[in-house]
């Protein structure tokens, strides 16, 4: 039963921490906005080139949440700002791994497209997998930070990962799915 709780924890701090909090959609919306534009001056910061890649870009998807990892399950959830054209179109993402692993971080990402086809293929399907192995670890107080910090090229898009803060070992193979929202009829209800 010890385990059951120490599962359930995991989900309910990996949603909670990786939405956007407010009492309206409106609220939602402006959180939204200031969480994934602070992850985007986290990824430019630890991958300088990324700021030309993903200006010139079709749009790009910045992505703010926590990734929460328990022995051969891994599980994520969290926000995500679409930039298209001048335009914000929010997302929300949730993924679940298997492989192995244990700890718990906070974590920005951002897919820089540029393909047209990779962009539909994003917004039709709003799928994505891959396999991942890492271990990072932030300490704040120390202003230190021994993280892998990854960047790689996929089909048309540009993906650049950082972790924000946590400590986290794991080996796993992820799958990533996105969903549009306007925080009118949100998974997740909470307040400020």
């Amino acid at each position: 039963m010890k385990i059951i709780n120490i599962i359930a924890a995991t989900i309910t701090t990996s949603l909670l921490l990786g939405c956007a909090t407010g009492k309206t959609p409106e609220d939602k919306k402006k959180n939204a906005q200031k969480e994934t534009a602070k992850a985007l001056q986290q990824i430019y910061k630890d991958h300088p080139s990324s700021k030309s890649v993903i200006n010139q870009s079709l749009a790009y998807l910045v992505c703010t949440g926590s990734d929460g990892y328990l022995f051969a399950a891994s599980l994520s959830g969290g926000v995500c700002t679409l930039k298209e054209k001048g335009k914000s179109e929010f997302y929300r993402f949730a993924s679940v791994g298997v492989g192995m692993g244990i700890g718990f971080k906070q974590v920005a990402f951002v897919y820089a497209y540029s393909s047209a086809q990779a962009l539909k293929r994003f917004k039709e399907e709003g799928w994505d997998a891959g396999a991942r192995a890492e271990v990072s670890a932030i300490d704040e107080d120390e202003g230190g930070q021994a993280v892998a910090n990854t960047s790689y090229d996929v089909d048309g898009v540009r993906i650049y990962q950082s972790a924000l803060w946590g400590a986290a070992a794991q080996a796993t193979v992820q799958g990533y799915k996105f969903w549009p929202t306007d925080f009118t009829h949100d998974v997740i209800q909470n307040s400020e």
